[in-house]
């Protein structure tokens, strides 16, 4: 692990907040870069970007703290469930001191991309496929970086002791699953399918729908290798708040597919025109 990337007397930069400037950082350029082969507006990209960027981190932020509800680490060893940040509000705003949710930066993201859209009269599918394909997987690949480098996200322990980082990874005194290369690994499959679906799209909405579909199914998946209880999990540790919401995505997307595919199909003519 390497938490702590620099440090000095009076500045500390961590691995997790580098990673996640990197994550925006990259996808904002892939973002930009790709924009005029799709026929969009590089301005309005890099303005999803950017408030998508501050979105993100807002929400990711709240989720944690007012979903997942983490225990207080030092006091659940002694077998006290106590509340984290409502016993003290002032750790809300301690963010360098972690916690963040993705599955609350991607709905802080989405919400944010739906009023600007909508505010400047564009077309949303269109402008989501395109964040969705370009964006999506480089945040989830660095983001998941950081959280290796971290130590957080972590797996439980593994019956393995060969092939490390693929069927092990020491970490906090145990061999444990990789769960955050696993997270990475999704992130690439992720963008070759929906990377798939772009060269046979016949509907806007559908690269979307894709992502928010196998996002949901690979990372519901990768739950149940976790152990980290401060994601926030119920019923005796059966279930957690990120397979709750995945599940929540696996739902709507299939509802959104065939709702898409009826209302916004795409002609031959737009085809050409996107491939241009």
């Amino acid at each position: 692990m390497y938490p702590i990337l620099f440090k000095d007397t009076f500045f500390v930069t961590s691995s997790f907040e580098f990673m996640m400037m990197m994550a925006a950082l990259i996808a904002g350029f892939v973002v930009y870069k790709m924009a005029p082969r799709n026929g969009l507006s590089q301005k309005v990209v890099l303005d999803l970007a950017i408030y998508g960027t501050l979105a993100a981190l807002v929400g990711g932020r709240l989720f944690h703290v007012f979903v997942e509800l983490p225990y207080d680490p030092e006091l659940l060893k002694q077998g006290i469930k106590s509340y984290y940040y409502f016993d003290n509000p002032i750790r809300i705003l301690q963010v360098w001191k972690g916690g963040w949710a993705s599955h609350g930066a991607f709905i802080g993201l989405a919400l944010s991309w739906f009023i600007y859209l909508k505010k400047h009269k564009l077309n949303i599918l269109q402008y989501l496929d395109h964040m969705c394909l370009y964006g999506g997987p480089f945040v989830i690949i660095f983001v998941r970086l950081g959280c290796l480098l971290a130590g957080c996200c972590y797996g439980k322990p593994s019956p393995f002791d060969k092939f490390e980082y693929i069927l092990y990874i020491h970490l906090h005194h145990a061999n444990r699953w990789p769960t955050q290369i696993y997270s990475m690994l999704y992130g690439v499959l992720i963008f070759l399918i929906c990377l798939g679906v772009k060269n046979i799209q016949t509907f806007r909405g559908q690269v979307m729908v894709s992502f928010l579909f196998f996002y949901g199914l690979f990372r519901s998946s990768i739950e149940f290798l976790r152990a980290d209880a401060d994601r926030g999990i119920y019923f005796n540790g059966a279930i957690s708040t990120g397979q709750i919401v995945g599940i929540i995505y696996l739902i709507l997307c299939v509802v959104f597919y065939f709702y898409f595919n009826k209302r916004f199909p795409i002609s031959e003519n737009d085809m050409k025109n996107s491939q241009a």
